[in-house]
Parts: structure tokens; sequence; C-alpha cells
């Protein structure tokens, strides 16, 4: 059964990522008073690429070519450390938020590193600020937990969400999360006021700075891990601060794509009513993330539901 699970919510983080951006962006589309894509454009954005030439700058290495592949396997690793859909997670023995947030880390690396041995000015522009962004995000990603570690005493993710579920659900410690969790989906999705991903303009890329220099299958690769680590930020979201899940295995399964869909669609608001920061301010833009997660968690230690 366990296999089963682990095949089965690898197979639906990979067909539903490019479902959620649809979504996202048809949202953004309806939100701005725009015609807009269609919500299965993702699919056809993917199959594009991967028909097109694989064209690689001159003095890109083997990490530049091995790159996307392990990015994704980061992404599909983190999938299985989760439990996404059914509980426990596939991987039982690593079930744990730290592997989780470990495994997003490792994926931001390679990247990183990806960016850099493109040997291109761009590519060590987005290296340079992904590696800044990570030092800024992932702290405030580990916060997330902290109100509900402090419940259950470790970072297992039984535990984590056994306290979630124990807390008053309209507590005040919940909707701090749920403003600090919003945060940080938005930086790690790469989406505003923290990045842009429609532009290609030098003052506000990225990640895009990275992936610019990919063509072909490779670029097709990339985007659809960066797809899947969308949802899967979505995902981690939804087991930490909304983990209530009723009957058996069928209602668990569709409960989450439900919540993976409005949580998807808050993504989209949010953005639309965002504008691009500065890049220096978003030290304080992260660090209110990790202070209302703090909040949280000081409440939890006080009792206060």
């Amino acid at each position: 059964m366990s296999a089963l699970a682990a095949a089965a919510q690898l197979l639906v983080l990979l067909l539903v990522a490019p479902l959620a951006q649809g979504l996202i962006q048809r949202a953004k589309a309806a939100l701005q008073g725009r015609r807009g894509p269609g919500v299965l454009q993702p699919y056809f954005t993917l199959a594009k690429l991967w028909r097109r030439q694989d064209v690689r700058p001159e003095a890109a290495g083997p990490v530049f070519a091995a790159a996307p592949t392990a990015a994704l396997a980061c992404v599909a690793a983190g999938a299985l450390a989760l439990p996404m859909l059914w509980r426990p997670a596939p991987l039982g023995w690593a079930g744990d938020f730290v592997v989780v947030v470990g495994l997003l880390a490792l994926q931001r690396f390679v990247l990183t590193l990806a960016g850099l041995d493109a040997g291109t000015p761009f590519g060590g522009l987005g290296s340079s600020r992904e590696g800044t962004l990570g030092a800024l995000v992932e702290p405030a990603l580990f916060a997330l937990a902290l109100p509900w570690m402090v419940r259950a005493g470790g970072t297992a993710w039984p535990a984590l969400m056994a306290a979630s579920a124990a807390a008053a659900p309209a507590g005040v410690a919940r909707f701090l999360g749920l403003a600090a969790g919003l945060i940080v989906a938005l930086a790690e999705s790469g989406r505003l006021p923290v990045d842009n991903p429609d532009t290609h303009l030098e003052l506000t890329m990225i990640h895009e700075a990275i992936a610019l220099e990919y063509a072909g299958p490779q670029l097709a690769v990339l985007t659809l891990g960066q797809m899947g680590k969308q949802l899967l930020i979505v995902a981690l979201e939804a087991d930490l601060l909304l983990p209530w899940r009723p009957g058996g295995p069928a209602l668990q399964a569709l409960s989450a794509l439900a919540l993976w869909a409005g949580l998807s669609l808050g993504l989209a608001v949010a953005e639309t009513l965002s504008a691009k920061l500065r890049f220096f301010r978003l030290p304080a833009y992260l660090g209110a993330a990790a202070a209302l997660s703090s909040a949280a968690a000081v409440l939890q230690a006080w009792g206060v539901r």
C-alpha cells in the first residue's frame, strides 16, 4: 500500500501542478479584467517546450545540464516525505517537516549552481539573488511550524498535524500562521511582490534569470519543477495550518485537492493586489512572516487559543 500511495501521490503532484498554475493564471486574468489563458495552458506550454531544440550557453558545464532533473527530483522527494493526500507520508521514515524544508533548500542550491555554471551575466545575477532570497525565506518557512512545535514537542508530521488539528480552528495563532504562510508561499513560488514570473526585465528577475539560459526539454523539466514546488508549498501549508481531512482515503484526497485549489486562488488574489517590492525591502517583508509565526508560537506557549 505504501508503494502504491507513493506512486499515486507523485503522479498527482506532476499532473496537478500545471493545473494549479493554470488556475492561478486564469484567476489573475479574471481579477484584472482580462480574458487570459485557459486553465490547461501550462500543459500546452510544457508540450511545446518539450518539442523545441535544446540550446545551451557555450560555457555551460555538467552542473547546468543536470540541474533541471535534480531540481525536479528534490521536489518529487519532498512530495513523498509530505502527507499530501493521505496520512502518513509515503516515506514514513522521512516524514518530518525539517526533511521537506531541507529538500526545498537543496532544490534552490541546485538552481543557484546551475545559474553560476551557465557562465553568463544573467545566470550569475539570478544565482546571486536566488541565494539571497533563500537566506531570507527559509527561516520564515521553518518558523511556520513553530506554533505547532510548541504543542507537539517535535517536528514529525503526524505530531505537528495532530497539534494543529487540536488547536482552535479560528484561533489567533492560526490566523497569524495563515498570514505568514501567504507571505512565504508568494516568495517561494516566485510571485509578486517578491518576484514577477511574467516578466524578463533585468531589474526584477530572480528565478527567471536562471531559467532564461535554458531551452527545449530542459526548460520544460525546469518549469515543471517550479510548478511542482509551488504546489508542494501549498500542500505543506495546507497540512500544517488546515490539517482536517474527512472520511476515508477517497474523501481525504478530494478534500486535499479542493483545499489546494482554494489556497491557489488565494495566491492569485494576493498577487493581484500586490506591487513589486524593491529587492532591498525583501528582508523586512519576509521578516514580517517570521515575526507573525513567532508571535503565534508565543501565544501557543501562553495557552492562548
